[in-house]
């Protein structure tokens, strides 16, 4: 079977104390192949978080090449580039692909070297004469950038909200900008449906940035 199918439908799990230096007792067979189960059934109804939880407890009492597949696809999914290339990187050590397979993972791998490339770059900076932030504040938001870049995004998330009390009622857009994308990485919605309107309030009317940040407002309520 290839590996482009969306999760490998590993529910024979009967060689698990094989595939790891101790072997799997059959306590933690049976554990890990209910987690799987579970985990693939919340993944077919798009409960993506749920799915990864299950497949990740899974991969951690028998963490065999098979499920860490199933978690770097579900990574892939939830948009979380860096963790979905270590969780494949971990599938390409503990398995043997053929030549096809293999070929295909390390095309994901690339793609998702670039989403995460992007993703990084994408969170805004402060200008250095931006005199809006005081002291306290541009201290907050810096720790906040370096948060999101290390993927903190709670601990980011809770920088740039120190930075917007302490600007409010008029906080810079990078700061409004910067919490609605935390926000989406956190998958909430409204916040950073809420953030984003702030956001486009500090925009040109009929800009295209504007439109955009319309737009992605639109779909995020269609995710809700």
């Amino acid at each position: 079977m290839g590996r482009a199918a969306l999760v490998l439908l590993v529910l024979s799990l009967a060689p698990l104390a094989a595939a790891q230096d101790a072997p799997a007792t059959p306590e933690q067979i049976a554990r890990a192949r209910a987690l799987f189960t579970r985990g693939l059934e919340h993944y077919q109804a798009d409960r993506l978080n749920e799915a990864l939880e299950d497949f990740l407890a899974a991969w951690r009492i028998v963490p065999r090449a098979d499920l860490a597949y199933n978690v770097a696809r579900t990574y892939e999914r939830t948009a979380d580039a860096s963790r979905a290339i270590q969780f494949y990187r971990h599938y390409l050590q503990r398995a043997d692909p053929d030549a096809s397979d293999r070929a295909e993972v390390e095309r994901r791998i690339r793609a998702l070297e670039d989403i995460d490339r992007r993703q990084r770059e994408q969170i805004r900076t402060l200008p250095p004469s931006n005199d809006q932030l005081a002291r306290e504040a541009r201290t907050f938001f810096e720790r906040g950038v370096t948060m999101y870049r290390r993927q903190r995004y709670e601990a980011a998330m809770a920088a740039f909200t120190a930075a917007y009390n302490y600007t409010r009622p008029n906080p810079p857009a990078e700061v409004l900008y910067n919490l609605a994308l935390t926000a989406e990485r956190l998958e909430r919605r409204q916040e950073a449906i809420d953030y984003l309107r702030e956001y486009a309030r500090t925009l040109p009317a009929g800009s295209d940035e504007r439109r955009a940040i319309d737009e992605r407002v639109r779909a995020l309520r269609a995710e809700r």
